[in-house]
């Protein structure tokens, strides 16, 4: 069958994208009209993240927050699934959507919302799924909750569910679309390697004209600084707190010399930070909400990037993000997981520990600019979405 209209369905809004997830639900609906499907896409969402103006008219808002849920952090997208399905209104207000739009198949972004998927998909006989995966979840869920001091047994809990949940979507989906080749060895294990594609995760071609921002100038002057650009989730975070903000950002003189955008900002608030205050104050510049003209302004502006990452899974867009700027970029082995063929590129320094990151910090800013060669950015190429979607094979797959 050939694909013409896909719904998908997910825990967070693709109306504005800002972090990762959303960014690549946004490629990949700007794929699907590339090549002629229609992409709709609803969800489930946190309010307290997502306000008006950030969510489409067919979102419905995730509201039943039990009484031992701030015991158990980081889980509001698996109890947005469960509530889905458990909420008779938000069946029916769904099912209408899934009738009203008629899709060729359901697409399923995150394993999450699969409770309600499975509702839907029993009164749509023969509705093809696709699963967009963008991680492997279970062990990501349960690492980010040790993290967060939870239980262990309530981690391994959760994990299970998750798991069981990620093992019925593979069995249940027509094709799976995940963001690596180490995610499809996972995924081979229990369905057919034929209905498993690889989308790398990317980044969108830069503007033609990239605004100059005055801002730059006035907080960086004609110094040079590093870039860091990352949302709240908690591998962003934990990564900034232990390779860039523990024992103080001693990278450069007390002036503004790293640009720190996003979410990632609330590293301000953890005790690494507060315990050297003054001297990260000094030389760091947050920028938690900014938007895309001012954030190409600060890539444009930069003289390299920094890619800190905790434990997680999946790959990250940052990585591609800062690889096809053709800057200096200094990275842990865990943000260059996926994008291991540019591990030793031109300008990329990999440090794993406190100490080496710091000191490929300090080296960077007193390097000259860099200047790769053209065979490097041409190789570069294959990071950018349309690509990452072009080489993917996904169009063939979707047209049978």
């Amino acid at each position: 069958m050939s694909y013409r209209r896909i719904l998908g369905l997910g825990t967070c809004p693709a109306v504005k994208p800002v972090h990762g997830g959303q960014r690549r639900v946004h490629a990949i609906k700007a794929f699907y009209q590339s090549v002629g499907i229609r992409y709709d896409h609803v969800c489930v969402y946190d309010p307290s993240i997502y306000g008006p103006g950030l969510v489409g008219s067919h979102d419905r808002p995730f509201d039943t927050v039990p009484a031992w849920y701030p015991s158990v952090p980081f889980i509001t997208d698996l109890l947005s699934g469960r509530q889905a399905a458990d909420d008779s209104a938000l069946v029916a207000h769904f099912s209408d959507v899934l009738g009203a739009l008629e899709p060729d198949a359901l697409q399923l972004e995150h394993p999450f919302m699969w409770p309600l998927a499975e509702r839907l998909l029993r009164g749509a006989r023969g509705l093809p799924l696709i699963y967009s995966s963008h991680n492997v979840e279970a062990p990501l869920k349960r690492s980010i909750l040790l993290g967060a001091a939870v239980r262990p047994e309530v981690c391994a809990t959760i994990h299970d569910e998750i798991d069981r949940m990620e093992r019925e979507v593979c069995a249940r989906a027509a094709l799976i679309i995940c963001v690596s080749a180490s995610d499809r060895d996972h995924y081979v294990s229990s369905c057919r390697a034929s209905d498993v594609i690889v989308v790398p995760n990317g980044v969108d071609r830069p503007p033609a004209n990239i605004r100059l921002d005055a801002k730059v100038g006035q907080v960086f002057g004609h110094r040079r600084f590093l870039f860091m650009v990352g949302s709240a989730y908690p591998p962003n975070v934990q990564g900034a707190r232990d390779l860039v903000i523990r024992n103080g950002v001693f990278h450069s003189s007390p002036l503004k010399s790293l640009a720190v955008c996003g979410g990632v900002c609330e590293l301000r608030q953890y005790p690494e930070y507060r315990q050297y205050m003054a001297a990260n104050e000094a030389r760091i510049a947050f920028f938690p909400s900014i938007d895309d003209d001012d954030l190409w302004a600060l890539k444009a502006a930069a003289h390299g990037c920094v890619l800190a990452i905790g434990t997680g899974g999946g790959t990250s867009l940052k990585t591609a993000e800062a690889l096809a700027l053709g800057k200096w970029v200094v990275a842990n082995s865990t943000a260059l997981r996926g994008f291991e063929a540019f591990a030793a590129a031109e300008g990329v320094i990999r440090a794993d520990n406190r100490a080496d990151f710091a000191h490929a910090m300090a080296k960077v800013l007193r390097a000259d600019p860099i200047q790769i060669s053209e065979g490097s950015r041409k190789a570069r190429d294959v990071l950018f979405w349309d690509r990452c979607f072009s080489d993917s094979g996904l169009v063939a797959r979707l047209s049978f």
